[in-house]
């Protein structure tokens, strides 16, 4: 008869339970919760026939997503260990969810833990949503109500932007491949602004390849702007939380991806009127200098000294011619010679700085509005908004319009608009 120790005895059932339990799921009912001041969790889970210990290391409490307490009817993961030292054996818990929960939530919530904690959610890594786009491209199926929603926004919003659909599966086998795949054939592609990935509503099976893995790790790795349009609003899915910007349906996503023309050429129209009122203050203040510098004390003042040195001039030679009588006549007519040839200079450089600013004042008025109004032309604004007609297209019969003459507005009803 063989005998054993108690460490044998203990040493197989533990080999025996850790070999045969190593991962479970169990289900029971939560009793003698009591945390510990270390940060670890200990309870039990009952059912109408046992009870089982458990614990949760300090470490895994963040791994769970459900707060426990006694009562509680829960379904935890974990493996059993032997505590041989005591006698006593535990389930050791990584996760816990609550009872009723489906698998294909506890599979989502896997996932979703496992790719957080890699960084696939994290800010840093998402890319900001271009302001202006001038080709979007699309990956969903073709015939669905989503591409049919983004291009009626679309053709709403902006006419003219260039929209690229990739047709692709969005529920049922391989589906998930296929809308990776297609992200990456437009990152090889590369001619595009932006990409919208999505499909429009339906149950948690329906969209579930939006909760692929190989989904995710696609819009990660993406070099393109994702905005994720799963549409379902109350619900994520695992690629709203990797995408650069989650919008709740595809109308919406348009709506965020597509600018406004109509908000795009008023804000123009508003760029050009302050450029025109710029322009004008400049040209006004421009020729204020110029006729600043015409009335100028510098250039009255430039006559009076030849003036003044004129007359000294003169005086000189009356004095001298005075003192030294004919002896001195010819030294006068040289002094008189050196005063015209002074006379003349200072004359020619006047006469060059009044034709100099001549030609700025000319170039001034060149570029002056009011010199094109002058020629006759008018320049037309639509009431009430006071927005500048450029085309008759812009008018309707009855219109009210406003008239501005190189002199004088008048106000206007416009009777009849001949189409350009």
């Amino acid at each position: 008869m063989k005998v054993y120790s108690v460490s044998e005895i203990t040493a197989g059932i533990k080999k025996l339970l850790e070999s045969e339990f190593p991962e479970a799921w169990i289900e029971g009912e939560v009793t003698d919760y009591r945390p510990s001041p270390a940060g670890h969790l200990y309870f039990s889970l009952k059912d109408e026939f046992a009870l089982l210990n458990c614990i949760i290391w300090k470490e895994n409490r963040t791994l769970t997503t459900v707060e426990l307490k006694n009562g509680a009817k829960v379904r935890v993961y974990g493996g059993m260990r032997v505590y041989a030292k005591g006698g006593r054996y535990n389930l050791q818990v990584e996760r816990v969810y609550p009872i009723g929960i489906g698998e294909l939530q506890i599979k989502f919530e896997e996932l979703r833990r496992k790719l957080a904690q890699e960084g696939l959610f994290a800010s840093a890594h998402k890319k900001p949503i271009p302001r202006w786009v001038s080709r979007i491209g699309v990956v969903t199926a073709i015939g669905g109500a989503a591409v049919r929603d983004i291009i009626k926004v679309a053709c709403r919003r902006y006419p003219g932007i260039q929209m690229i659909v990739r047709s692709s599966r969005v529920q049922g086998a391989g589906a998930a491949q296929d809308i990776a795949q297609g992200i990456q054939e437009f990152n090889e592609y590369g001619k595009v602004d932006l990409l919208i990935v999505g499909r429009g509503g339906g149950s948690i099976e329906d969209f579930w390849a939006f909760n692929g893995e190989v989904v995710a790790r696609a819009i990660y790795d993406s070099k393109i702007p994702i905005i994720s349009a799963v549409g379902h609003e109350i619900d994520w899915t695992i690629a709203d939380f990797v995408a650069d910007y989650r919008a709740p349906t595809p109308s919406a996503a348009a709506e965020i991806a597509i600018p406004d023309s109509e908000e795009t050429l008023e804000k123009l129209s508003r760029f050009e009127h302050r450029i025109e009122n710029r322009a004008k203050k400049k040209v006004e203040v421009a020729r204020d200098k110029v006729n600043s510098i015409e009335r100028s004390y510098g250039l009255r003042r430039l006559f009076d000294l030849i003036h003044t040195h004129w007359q000294t001039l003169d005086e000189l030679s009356y004095r001298i011619e005075s003192s030294f009588a004919h002896p001195m006549e010819q030294k006068r007519a040289g002094l008189e010679l050196t005063a015209h040839r002074f006379y003349g200079t200072a004359r020619r450089f006047l006469e060059w700085e009044l034709q100099r600013v001549k030609i700025i004042k000319t170039r001034l008025n060149g570029v002056n509005p009011k010199a094109t109004l002058q020629r006759g032309y008018s320049i037309c604004y639509k009431l009430p908004e006071k927005k500048m007609v450029k085309t008759s297209n812009a008018l309707l019969p009855k219109d009210k319009v406003e008239i501005e003459f190189y002199e004088g507005k008048a106000e206007c009803e416009v009777l009849k608009a001949n189409e350009v």
